[in-house]
């Protein structure tokens, strides 16, 4: 086979697939830590992420879902939302833990109720009588 042939066959295949790199390869990877200090990115970057991912999934075939996924963009977008739904658990729990400004009535079962005080006769002659019959 020419060797002309043979370099323009491995050549052309290579300069097609590089059409240049695209805005998922070019995205800054950020980590969980700096969504953490950037709270609203995280946010915003969450919301968005969550409707790209559902469109995502019905345009790629399953290998290009995947391939995005391990994206820097894909990594963003699950970094993202992590962060995102992390804070606001952590915001419910410390809701919940704080104690209300307004005082709360507490009622007592009333299998808990204190006993009637036993007057101080009634007392006396059960003493007495429990005394009399002790050998």
């Amino acid at each position: 086979m020419n060797p002309q042939i043979v370099a323009a066959l491995i050549l052309i295949p290579l300069l097609g697939g590089c059409d240049g790199l695209s805005a998922e390869d070019t995205t800054p990877m950020k980590s969980a830590t700096y969504y953490t200090q950037n709270l609203q990115e995280a946010n915003d970057v969450a919301g968005r992420c969550k409707q790209l991912d559902e469109q995502k999934q019905r345009e790629l075939s399953t290998g290009d879902y995947q391939e995005w996924q391990i994206s820097n963009e894909g990594i963003n977008c699950q970094t993202a939302i992590s962060v995102s739904e992390a804070a606001s658990v952590r915001e419910f729990v410390l809701k919940q833990t704080k104690p209300s400004a307004l005082p709360v009535k507490q009622s007592v079962p009333s299998s808990s109720a204190p006993a009637p005080a036993i007057p101080e006769r009634t007392a006396e002659r059960k003493l007495s009588s429990n005394q009399n019959l002790a050998p």
